[in-house]
Parts: structure tokens; sequence; C-alpha cells
């Protein structure tokens, strides 16, 4: 069987259309779809229901769906931070069947092939928080690729040297079942094998990360009794999409983040980041580092970016 693995997506429907025509031409059989689907990006329905039409995928939540989730049930008069209107308006713009269907994907998911496992998460605490290893994260890429240019291959072994330089990771590779994991978060395609565990970032479909533009996903074939993995970008037409987000209800109600959102579709940069760290160096120069961030403190922080 070939997998298709996605993530990522965050709405941006050019993007996954182009990238799942890609998988079908290469023969792809199942689709595996690893989260952060309809955010911020202004298709959030189409995307939704794009998904839900597919048939042999494996669907599960990520941070972004597990946002809506603790929107549910709250007063909306109460929704006054500019930090999250994407998030405000993307809960708004999905229909109830749709916002259903998101926020009650399941957070793992586990396929039996060939006697081995896959697990899909949306993210793995080895590979960013716990250790928290620098080459994946997106802002520290960023930083590297500005002062030295790499090539994605240098890229991979790099940081998967940076990984297993870690005794305290190497530990927790070594607990984990011999199998495949599946990932992705941090916008940054990557795969990489040690000890019988495989490890595949299909990178962000919709908002790359990693310096590259065009619409990443990841393939996984089972080949007798190895695996086989292969990196994929599509090029798409992205200022087809970069004008259909300035001209969305997204971009009226929340015009700031959809001018970095486009910074990032259009560079393959983590300007989403770049402007978080920024909003909250601001803040703590202001002496106010409460959160969610108050909107004074977010006036302040657009007013000294540099778009």
């Amino acid at each position: 069987m070939k997998y298709a693995i996605f993530s990522d997506m965050h709405g941006n429907l050019p993007a996954f259309e182009a990238a799942l025509a890609d998988a079908k031409k290469q023969g792809a059989g199942k689709f595996l779809l690893l989260g952060d689907l309809c955010s911020p990006f202004p298709w959030a329905n189409e995307i939704a229901e794009t998904i839900r039409s597919m048939d042999f995928a494996h669907v599960i939540r990520g941070n972004g769906e597990g946002y809506l989730i603790n929107l549910l049930g709250q007063n909306q008069a109460d929704w006054t931070y500019e930090q999250f209107k994407p998030l405000y308006w993307s809960f708004r713009a999905l229909t109830a069947e749709n916002l259903k269907y998101l926020t009650n994907l399941p957070e793992t998911f586990d396929i039996a092939d060939g006697g081995e496992n896959i697990r899909l998460a949306h993210s793995l605490n080895i590979f960013f928080r716990s250790p928290k290893i620098k080459p994946f994260h997106s802002s520290y890429f960023r930083i590297l690729m500005e002062k030295k240019p790499f090539s994605h291959e240098e890229y991979l072994a790099f940081a998967k040297k940076a990984l297993l330089s870690r005794p305290d990771a190497l530990e927790q590779i070594r607990l984990l079942p011999k199998g495949v994991y599946l990932f992705g978060h941090n916008h940054m395609q990557f795969h990489m094998e040690h000890e019988g565990k495989i490890f595949v970032n299909p990178g962000s479909c919709g908002s790359a990360c990693d310096c590259l533009t065009g619409a990443a996903y990841t393939l996984l074939e089972h080949t007798g009794d190895s695996w086989a993995v292969t990196e994929r970008r599509v090029e798409y037409d992205i200022q087809l999409a970069a004008g259909a987000l300035r001209g969305s209800g997204l971009a009226a109600e929340a015009p700031v983040w959809a001018k970095i959102i486009e910074g990032q579709l259009m560079s393959g940069k983590d300007c989403f980041g770049e402007f978080v760290g920024h909003l909250i160096e601001t803040g703590q120069k202001l002496g106010k580092t409460e959160y969610p961030v108050g909107n004074d403190v977010w006036e302040a922080a657009v007013k000294s970016w540099e778009f």
C-alpha cells in the first residue's frame, strides 16, 4: 500500500488540491491527514468538505482543531482579542456540519501494515519540546538559512545529527516500539530512520516554513521488509491563493494577520512565528506578560513591525 501523508493545510485549498492530484498520479491508495486542516486561509469549509468526501482517508486533529474545540460554548461577545481574530473568523465561517466534523476528529490513530504499526499524531514532543532541539523549530531554521543558505538534503543530515547527539532524545527513541511515526506541526518536511523506527514529517501542505514554496507532502510505501519514503513538493498558483486571501472576509476581519500569512505563503519563511516573537517582546518591554496578549500590546507591536 502506498500512503500519501498530508499535514498543516491550514485552509489553503489550491495547495491541497494540487498535492492531492499529484498523490493520485503517484499511485497513492490511502491518504493520511495529520491535522491543522482549515485555518487561517479562507477556504475552511471547502477543505473540510473535500476531506469529508475522500475515500480511503484517515484524519486526525491538530492544535488548530483543538483551538476550535476550546471555542465551543463560549460567548462570542467576549471574542475581542486581535491575536485570535483568524480563529474567530474560521469558527464563524464553518458550517455546523463541518465544525462538528473537525471538533470530533481523534487526536491519534494507528494503522497496521505488514505486521508493523503506523502511528498518526500531529506533534511528537521528542522533536519539539522534550528535549527542545533547535533544528526542528522553524524560527531557528529561518535564522540559520538567512546566515548561510543550505539545501534540503543538508538540513536532513544536520537535523538528524542534532537529534541523535542528545542522550535524552536517544533514550526516548529507544523506548518507542518499532514502527512508523507520522507527525506534522512545525511546517518543515523531514524524515529519518533509527533503530527500526521511521519518523516522517510531510511538512506543511498549505504554508511551508522551510524556505521553500509549493505544496509539501510525503509518500510512504511498505516494500517487502522495508519502508520507502518519498518527499514531494508540488507547484501551484500561489498568486491565486494570495489574491483570494487579500480579497477574503478573513482579510477584512484580520488584516494584519492576512498580511503576515501572505508573507509566509510567498516566502516559505516563518513570518507567523517571527511576528509572535515580536509580539511577546513588545509585551515584555511594556511590562505586560499576560496571555492572551492585550490589544494595547498588539497595537504597539503592529506599529513597530516592518511588514
